[in-house]
């Protein structure tokens, strides 16, 4: 039999916060990319983040007329989570909103990276939040 004791919540092992480099436009001192900081989502702003990714709409017409459609925008869901990831830069200062001419944390990103620079910076959320994807199956994932 095993030991229940490993499964008690002191003994849990803390998933840490990543750092990476996600990209080249911005630099230190001495030239070298500075790294953003990235932590897990607790699983109730999880649920929080699907359900605002999450659309029901009413069939109006055939045998299903009255019953709703549920729709998942997993996209939507994966730059939730990767803003809400991000814990440096600190995507909600209002002074790096306005030096962007941005509204929100979620417009900020999209001024301050390049598309690709955003796959990283997801891919590095996903991390953070224990998806073990690897980068292969993520660009399957987007071009189906």
């Amino acid at each position: 039999m095993t030991n229940l004791t490993a499964f008690f919540a002191h003994n849990k092992k803390q998933n840490g916060n990543i750092k990476r480099a996600v990209s080249k436009s911005f630099v230190d001192e001495q030239g070298k990319p500075i790294e953003w900081e990235f932590a897990p989502v607790s699983p109730e702003r999880d649920a929080e983040l699907k359900s605002d990714s999450t659309k029901r709409s009413m069939i109006m017409q055939g045998k299903r007329k009255g019953q709703y459609n549920t729709d998942f925008d997993h996209f939507k869901y994966q730059r939730l989570l990767t803003v809400e990831s991000i814990v440096f830069p600190n995507l909600n200062d209002k002074e790096l909103q306005d030096s962007y001419k941005a509204m929100g944390a979620d417009a900020l990103l999209g001024k301050m990276l390049t598309i690709g620079e955003i796959a990283d910076a997801s891919a590095a959320a996903q991390e953070a939040n224990g998806y073990e994807a690897d980068l292969e199956d993520m660009v399957e994932e987007v071009k189906n």
